[in-house]
């Protein structure tokens, strides 16, 4: 996706209050909940094994691809145990992919560390870590319900300028309705998933 017109930004900002308007009372309060649910995870664990939330948000955000949110936790706690106990990646199973396992396992050591050049994964990392209100997750379902449109993961990327566009659009509709950007975008995350059939006609 690239830079972002006013008036494209506009119909955004429509599709964005169409989504709102879907979700329901459970949704609303579903979402606003869940980033401090994660990061109470992340708070948690990080007093557990004496490091930062923030090195939990990353390996929770490594260990991730094609992981079920509730096993993505158990497994993250799992590379921490590991590492306590001196084993390897080798020696632990995760329900992700071998290099998003050894991805993970260095970010615990802080050996490497997750930079803007992700803005998607930075932006999540600092939400669940830190539950900073100028971070915003844009990912697929974020995407979905910019555009009003089924976009598949493989041809729904994002640069760099529309993200920042988006993320600034997201958080000033948010604030305006009291919210953090992060609760406008948890919120509209369940909404765009239980109207995903509006989007596939």
């Amino acid at each position: 996706m690239r830079k972002q017109t006013k008036s494209e930004l506009r119909k955004i900002s429509r599709n964005l209050d169409y989504f709102f308007n879907l979700a329901t009372d459970e949704d609303i309060k579903e979402g606003r909940q869940w980033y401090k649910l994660a990061n109470q995870f992340c708070v948690d664990v990080a007093k557990e094994y004496k490091t930062t939330p923030l090195q939990v948000a990353s390996v929770v955000s490594a260990l991730s691809p094609r992981n079920r949110w509730e096993q993505n936790l158990k497994d993250a706690k799992k590379v921490f145990e590991a590492i306590k106990n001196g084993k390897s990646p080798e020696d632990i199973k995760v329900c992700t992919f071998h290099k998003n396992k050894f991805k993970a396992f260095e970010l615990a050591k802080e050996n490497i560390f997750i930079s803007e050049d992700s803005p998607k994964t930075y932006n999540f990392v600092r939400n669940i870590a830190h539950l900073d209100p100028s971070a915003l997750t844009i990912d697929i379902w974020h995407i979905r319900a910019s555009l009003k449109q089924f976009k598949n993961i493989s041809n729904a990327q994002i640069g760099k300028l529309a993200y920042r566009q988006i993320k600034a659009l997201t958080i000033k509709k948010a604030n305006k309705l009291g919210l953090k950007g992060f609760e406008y975008q948890a919120i509209l995350w369940l909404s765009v998933q239980n109207n995903i059939n509006k989007l596939k006609h």
